[in-house]
Order: C-alpha cells, then sequence, then structure tokens
C-alpha cells in the first residue's frame, strides 16, 4: 500500500511540472493591415489569446474577429456580424525550446498552420523573441506574417477587400516558474 501512495506522489508530481512548462496568455495585442476599395485598412485586437509550451516550443494563438477594432466601417461590420469567427494559428517555433532566461535577441521561424472561415493553410511566420526579465516578466515575442484572404474567403476580393493581409503580433511572456 505505501509502494501505491509513492508511485501516485511521483505521478502527480509529474503532471505539476509538466503543467508548469505551459504558458497562457489573454491580452496579447495583434494588428492587420490591408486595404479595402484603395484605402489602407489597420484594424487591431488587444485580445489575442496564446499558449505556449516552453519545453517543446509549440504555439498556439487565436483573437476572435469581433474583438477588432479599425478604421474602415466596412471590415469593422464584417468582423462585428460574423462574432463566431476566430483566426487560429498552430505552429512550431524553429527553436529546440522557449528559454526565458537572459539570452540575446533571437530570430527565427514559426512554421504552422493559419484557420479562419471554415479553411487551414499552412503560413510561415517571422518571430523574434527580447529577453525583458523584468519581475515575472521575461521576454516579448514578436512575430509578422501575410496571408492571402482569397485563401479563406473569396467573397471579400470581391466587396473591394485587397488579397493580401499583413499581420503582426506581439505577447509578453512570463518568467518559468522554476526560473
Amino acid at each position: 500500500m505505501k509502494n501505491f501512495w509513492i508511485i501516485l506522489g511521483l505521478l502527480l508530481t509529474g503532471l505539476t511540472s509538466s503543467a508548469q512548462q505551459i504558458f497562457s496568455a489573454r491580452d496579447g495585442h495583434i494588428q492587420v493591415w490591408g486595404k479595402h476599395m484603395d484605402t489602407a485598412l489597420v484594424a487591431e485586437s488587444h485580445e489575442l489569446k496564446m499558449k505556449l509550451n516552453y519545453e517543446t516550443a509549440e504555439i498556439e494563438f487565436k483573437v476572435a474577429m469581433k474583438t477588432f477594432m479599425g478604421n474602415c466601417d466596412s471590415f469593422n461590420a464584417l468582423a462585428h456580424t460574423r462574432p463566431e469567427l476566430e483566426l487560429v494559428f498552430q505552429g512550431k517555433m524553429d527553436l529546440p525550446a522557449v528559454s526565458t532566461q537572459d539570452h540575446p535577441l533571437q530570430t527565427f521561424k514559426i512554421e504552422g498552420l493559419l484557420n479562419l472561415n471554415g479553411k487551414e493553410r499552412p503560413v510561415t511566420l517571422n518571430a523574434t523573441l527580447r529577453h525583458l526579465f523584468a519581475g515575472t516578466v521575461a521576454c516579448q515575442l514578436s512575430a509578422n506574417f501575410s496571408f492571402l484572404l482569397s485563401d479563406f474567403n473569396p467573397d471579400l476580393i470581391r466587396q473591394g477587400f485587397d488579397d493580401r493581409v499583413q499581420v503582426k503580433l506581439n505577447e509578453t511572456l512570463m518568467k518559468r516558474v522554476n526560473e
């Protein structure tokens, strides 16, 4: 019976430390740029949600389209009439693991799949990880990428939206529990 409790304790300890390697955040910043009828379109949201596994460098982020606010009434109306739409990315950083200890600026790629409007396409993000380390804050993750709107919703091109969309996101990473 004593062995049972020891094994159970070890299993639970393993689950706890495994859970500590996942970072979740809800207040990241994301901006999109494009054009609508030859006018520059800029929209942003401060409700980017991100999960990052520090050990495997796997990342997932999502943002509801309804949380974007832009300088284009057509975009704002579109984003708010489809509240169920989310921009979702899942991928892997070109790093063996994410260090939140002191490090020089890191520049790398993140390969993954972008999902929008029920369609999924491969994308590559160009990313940087800048060490900050102030209290519980460790790093600033920045990434940018572009995609073709026609890959996800060709009808929007006919409504005057430009096909190429540029995206930039920023997220503050907290230091790991054991660092």
